[in-house]
């Protein structure tokens, strides 16, 4: 396919929320028919910058053009009828209609989809299964939206947009929840689709995904446009410094502090058939690792410390004290904290705050009589901020809102509220940045240097490696495994997770 001068242009776009500069002067030029990838940490920008493009935020400043000819997008409507369509992390699908009825529900009036104010089914399911036989997705115009997996829901979102007729396609995160094989075949369906000639700006923060898909990439970094690179040209750690100005070799900065007391011990803890006879120490200022493979029994063991689930035999001691909690209550009284693995469905109140996030696990720190002293709220909550380097316009900004490793820090603010003693992190820094991470890495250090313990959980190998001071192998149910220092390779813990 040639692709020769640039359909879209977006030339010095600046934008601020509440005096917080977002976007500096940002320029990104896209050439026509390409695969077009915006890169960058958590919070850079990307979003916002795709969200001026396609009508939904105003830019404060600069100019877009198209073809060369300056438009003014000042709504979503508009960006629409200059062929600008948009698909969101969140796929605003609906899940008790059909697939056909989904994909044409922006259908107008006087195509023959539309009947009365009404979509016409059988014309909408002939539609859809001529587009499907195009784009050749396995899916059925008849089959309720509710019914398919996260995958097939992903095609549904994709195929509404291109019954739109797109010119520009823009692409947020699209594969932020779907697994590896899925995630391989979506890139692959995007590669057809650009065969029929539409534009696309895939926006990501996964190097390797732009690798596959994208023509030229963007980095962006703190607002700004840093670099325009050939996906040929992509080299991790060159990337890695555009993005963030890390060396590589700084991606984990692990604290080797002096052995500590004894904070937890577990005697021969057992859960059912699910944990066998768990036995480990963790000391205070201690990152200790649990590697597995899913099914393994590591979330079980995070939850039987957090009161979530009964051990069936076996002791636990804090601080040589046994333990029996009981409920998630009795546990964080007793100095536990539980980041989750899923922090949008289990770790956060979506439609709340970041304050009344931050100070949820701790009321009665800023409890007086039975009121919350809200002055207090407010200082503690903004002090949690400013430590955690957490990007936010204002406490009262809905938590939904922030990009995801800002939501990742404020999980561990509202635990940072109540002192903890013992903190399980269930993959903490799954689906973030590089700079993210390393800020969560930061924190981390923060936790031990005050003589707190952490277990963390992590599929990342070289993050478990790079973090811990001891890791733990499981394999069904139980502990196979115990290494040390420069014994952890990430050969021996997948040797020992598989037995």
């Amino acid at each position: 396919m040639t692709q020769g001068k640039y359909l879209l242009e977006m030339r010095e776009i600046s934008k601020s929320f509440y005096h917080n500069s977002v976007l500096d002067r940002i320029n990104l030029r896209v050439k026509s028919g390409e695969i077009h990838g915006l890169l960058g940490k958590n919070g850079a920008g990307k979003t916002t910058l795709a969200n001026i493009l396609y009508g939904a935020v105003a830019k404060d400043s600069g100019e877009i053009l198209l073809n060369g000819r300056p438009v003014e997008v000042n709504t979503v409507g508009k960006a629409r009828s200059l062929g600008i369509i948009k698909i969101h992390q969140e796929l605003n699908i609906f899940p008790k209609l059909t697939v056909a009825e989904n994909i044409f529900v922006n259908a107008y009036h006087g195509r023959r989809l539309v009947r009365c104010g009404l979509i016409h089914r059988e014309a909408a399911i002939e539609e859809a299964l001529k587009l499907f036989a195009q784009l050749h997705f396995p899916l059925d115009p008849r089959e309720k939206v509710e019914n398919l997996g996260v995958a097939q829901q992903q095609m549904v979102a994709i195929a509404r947009a291109l019954a739109a007729n797109p010119k520009i396609l823009i692409l947020d995160e699209p594969t932020a929840a779907l697994s590896e094989q899925e995630t391989e075949y979506f890139l692959r369906m995007l590669k057809k689709i650009q065969q029929t000639g539409v534009t696309m700006l895939f926006i990501s923060h996964r190097l390797r995904e732009l690798k596959l898909i994208a023509d030229r990439v963007t980095v962006i970094r703190d607002g700004r446009d840093v670099a325009t690179i050939p996906t040929h040209a992509l080299e991790e750690e060159r990337v890695i410094k555009l993005m963030v100005g890390l060396e590589t070799k700084n991606r984990y900065p692990n604290l080797a502090l002096p052995a500590k007391k004894e904070l937890l011990r577990l005697e021969r803890l057992s859960v059912g058939n699910i944990l066998r006879a768990i036995s480990f120490t963790l000391h205070e200022s201690e990152i200790l690792g649990i590697a597995g493979l899913a099914g393994s029994g590591r979330t079980t063991l995070m939850k039987t410390l957090f009161g979530l689930l009964k051990p069936t035999s076996g002791r636990i001691l804090l601080r040589g004290r046994e333990i029996r909690p009981k409920t998630v209550r009795q546990a964080i009284k007793l100095g536990f904290a539980y980041v989750m693995e899923d922090r949008l469905a289990d770790g956060l109140f979506n439609n709340r705050s970041v304050m009344e996030n931050i100070s949820s696990t701790n009321l009665e720190r800023i409890t007086k009589g039975k009121l919350i002293d809200g002055e207090l709220e407010k200082k503690i909550a903004w002090g949690l901020i400013r430590r955690l380097h957490i990007n936010v316009r204002a406490l009262e900004q809905k938590i939904q809102t922030l990009s995801g490793g800002n939501q990742q820090k404020c999980i561990l603010a509202k635990w940072l509220f109540g002192d903890g003693l013992v903190y399980l992190l269930d993959e903490p820094t799954a689906g973030l940045d590089m700079a993210s991470k390393v800020d969560i890495y930061n924190i981390l250090n923060s936790l031990i240097c005050r003589g707190a313990g952490v277990i963390m959980i992590s599929s990342d190998l070289s993050e478990l490696i790079g973090m811990c001071h001891r890791i733990l192998v499981m394999h069904n149910g139980a502990i196979t495994g115990e290494l040390r220092g420069d014994e952890a390779t990430e050969e021996k813990i997948i040797k020992l997770a598989s037995r």
